[in-house]
């Protein structure tokens, strides 16, 4: 099946989108952490036919609040989070930091993870950990041509695929 992505402000190319929307259909449950306004959100609701948790706190990363993320200084993105993608039925959002909303979570629960948080090589290496164990089947990410995130990918141990700026590892 081919996904069509609507126009969400992102960073994510369509094979990249495909991709995560393939992935999502083969699942029950995914976390996505760091969903912005939505973009790859679209893709994963749209193919998970079970639910599809997001993990933001909108405040962008700190050091991309004079760039890329200065949106979040001026008004509260998740506003249009839910605009673009508040009509999935199979969406729920966990407007809050990242780590902690992994402790809500029993070990083995979520069936895929998805990371595209911050770039920080600690924020990412904190995101891993937490996410992890709570995955059982899948956890991936965005953004591998960030040498923190390829670090921090590489560190976990567990071997990884690269498709296009995506990272997966089967658990």
């Amino acid at each position: 099946m081919i996904y069509e992505p609507p126009n969400i402000a992102g960073w994510m190319c369509v094979p990249e989108l495909q991709w995560l929307f393939e992935k999502s259909a083969q699942m029950q449950s995914i976390v996505e952490i760091g969903c912005w306004m939505g973009k790859t959100t679209h893709a994963l609701c749209s193919g998970c036919p079970g639910i599809v948790i997001a993990v933001d706190h909108f405040k962008g990363c700190p050091n991309e609040r004079d760039g890329p993320h200065i949106e979040a200084t001026q008004r509260d993105i998740s506003q249009d989070f839910w605009r673009n993608v508040g009509h999935f039925k199979n969406l729920s959002l966990l407007k809050m930091d990242s780590v902690k909303a992994a402790g809500l979570f029993r070990p083995k629960t979520i069936d895929m993870g998805f990371i595209d948080a911050s770039h920080e090589y600690p924020d990412i290496k904190a995101d891993l950990s937490a996410w992890l164990p709570v995955c059982r089947k899948l956890i991936c990410g965005h953004d591998i041509g960030y040498p923190s995130v390829r670090q921090a990918v590489e560190e976990s141990g567990k071997p990884y695929s690269v498709i296009g700026s995506n990272w997966s590892m089967e658990l």
